[in-house]
């Protein structure tokens, strides 16, 4: 069998080449393919071309050009195959047209979707049997004709198509055999240590009981038991592992607790922090209450430090499991198309993987949303409602899992749904402030204004800091009201403001009516956020706003001179 789909002795091109082939190829007019083959070329080229080409399998191309559901089987649903059949008649239909022309051919090795680029006076790749066993055409029942005795030459021939056969059929599992497997990742394991003077000792083990019910609640790391960390019989797994020290101590006025995280592979101190909270008359639990609250959110949030670490690792695009699931989520915090197209891949990989990974379940389904947006395609918010529904089937108690089902059902107009979704996951995660800030905003703008912002003042103390939903719901609430100048006062206190923010924040100042502020404002903004009219657009088609809201909106915007998109009649978080 030929390596990587090129036969042996081919002219393989340079990857320079290949990038312009592939380029030239997708703009060509005279290639007369569907849009729907196009989409197929273009996500088969891109992932070569990003080093993913280890993702390119029929269940990922079936998920993500084809728009089949997550319980895709490609042995019984042959879309892929057949779709992969007329792409490669079309090219070799087209090559055959410019034949005369020089340059670079991309071919579509039967068996396999990785194209391979060659010169185009070449032959075209061999057939391999991976795609035929997959149809089935190596396992046929046997009929009448095949046993029916042979003889004399026939038997010879026979003979020697078996062998061939069989040789054949074993490369092919060495080849599998040989071909890399994605690298794999799991949730991170901590373990807990608490250092504390006598006196404060039976309130230092009840913080770190409360700790690891707290870091657990997240669902983002596991916790280490008496038992040694075990290690995955799965050798491409690979696994992190930190300790946190504690020191815990309280007096009449304050409680505290220093800790620091540390890699346990390498030993190395890669966070060092301590929290205090003010102790007023008779209100000691309720301070140490939210001091565990804090620092377990800090640890363990998807965005916090563990969590951080973890995504710096120098992993392939194509890691699946939980880095998987961590990138998929940040790019649906910064609405990052790059890196929502290369999530969607590796969260049904790791789904294919493990069909009961709730967690990659209700990341997709978030994912799902906001390419659904992007692209206008209404079938992706079905799509993610149906994975958000399955994850909170799998693990009813997970904050990923409501919080896929608040943002999916609210982005369906189903506002009470999503609100109950909602309010369940805050009430069995009560130190989620980031879930908690979602749902203050979903209920403000269903027009819960007091309730919206009581729930958004609730994140933020939870929290200990300003978190970004929480703060643009209480921003919104004074623009509402025309307090401008309070909104501007607010928006300011926010730390490193998203883009949406600051569109708040000049729309407000716009209103405040001195022009030569809003201009130097909005210059500034440019430096930061350098396509603000692409966030007015995602702001007014991800949300449905009261009707008096959102004039006011429209006018502000429009007075600080950003440019105001046609209105959309759908929503989304």
């Amino acid at each position: 069998m030929a390596a990587n789909g090129v036969s042996n002795g081919a002219r393989v091109v340079s990857e320079e080449e290949a990038r312009a082939e592939a380029e030239r190829l997708l703009d060509d007019p005279r290639l007369h393919v569907s849009e729907r083959h196009r989409a197929f070329l273009r996500y088969i080229v891109d992932a070569r071309f990003e080093g993913r080409s280890d993702t390119i399998k029929a269940y990922s191309i079936a998920i993500d050009v084809f728009n089949r559901p997550a319980s895709f089987d490609p042995s019984s649903d042959p879309i892929v195959r057949i779709e992969a059949t007329r792409l490669r008649e079309s090219l070799q239909k087209y090559y055959g047209q410019i034949a005369d022309e020089p340059g670079a051919r991309l071919d579509i090795p039967r068996g396999r979707y990785v194209p391979v680029f060659v010169e185009r006076d070449q032959p075209p790749c061999p057939d391999e049997e991976g795609e035929l066993e997959e149809a089935g055409l190596l396992a046929e029942e046997p009929t009448q004709a095949t046993l029916r005795p042979v003889s004399g030459k026939w038997r010879h021939l026979a003979m020697g198509g078996a062998v061939l056969l069989a040789v054949s059929l074993a490369v092919g599992l060495a080849y599998d055999a040989a071909s890399p497997k994605l690298p794999d990742t799991q949730k991170p394991f901590i373990a807990l240590s608490m250092n504390a003077s006598q006196q404060d000792k039976a309130a230092g083990e009840a913080v770190t009981e409360d700790l690891a019910v707290s870091l657990a609640r997240f669902g983002t790391v596991r916790l280490q038991s008496d038992a040694a960390v075990s290690r995955s019989s799965r050798d491409e797994v690979q696994q992190s592992f930190y300790k946190i020290k504690m020191r815990y101590a309280e007096n009449e006025s304050s409680v505290s607790l220093w800790w620091q995280v540390a890699d346990a592979n390498s030993g190395e101190a890669v966070w060092t922090d301590e929290e205090r909270r003010p102790v007023a008359a008779g209100t000691r639990e309720e301070a140490m209450r939210d001091l565990v609250f804090s620092v377990s959110r800090r640890l363990a949030r998807p965005a916090g430090i563990i969590n951080a670490i973890e995504l710096r690792r120098n992993l392939p695009a194509s890691t699946i499991g939980n880095v998987c699931v961590l990138r998929g989520e940040f790019a649906v915090e910064q609405r990052d198309a790059a890196g929502l197209k290369a999530a969607r891949s590796c969260l049904a990989a790791t789904i294919a993987a493990d069909p009961s990974d709730s967690d990659a379940m209700a990341t997709l389904g978030r994912v799902y949303v906001w390419i659904g947006r992007a692209t206008g395609d209404g079938s992706y918010f079905g799509r993610g409602l149906e994975l958000a529904n399955r994850a909170a089937t799998l693990s009813p108690s997970s904050p990923r899992a409501a919080l896929a089902q608040l943002a999916v059902q609210y982005q369906l107009g189903q506002n009470e749904i999503s609100i109950a979704a909602g309010r369940r996951g805050v009430a069995l995660n009560p130190e989620n402030a980031d879930l908690l800030a979602k749902l203050s905003m979903v209920v403000f703008l269903t027009g819960h204004w007091e309730e919206g912002v009581q729930l958004a003042k609730r994140a933020a103390e939870v929290a200990g800091q300003p978190i970004r939903d929480a703060s643009f719901v209480m921003i919104l609430d004074e623009y509402r009201q025309e307090r401008y100048a309070q909104a501007v006062f607010l928006a300011r206190q926010v730390p490193a403001p998203d883009a949406p923010t600051t569109v708040l924040k000049l729309a407000a100042i716009a209103r405040l009516g001195d022009r030569p502020v809003t201009e130097l404002e909005i210059a500034a903004a440019r430096l930061q956020h350098p396509d603000l009219e692409r966030t007015v657009a995602a702001m007014f088609s991800g949300a449905r706003y009261d009707s008096n809201l959102r004039e006011a909106l429209r006018a502000g915007i429009s007075e600080a001179g950003l440019k105001m998109p046609e209105l959309a009649s759908n929503g989304a978080m």
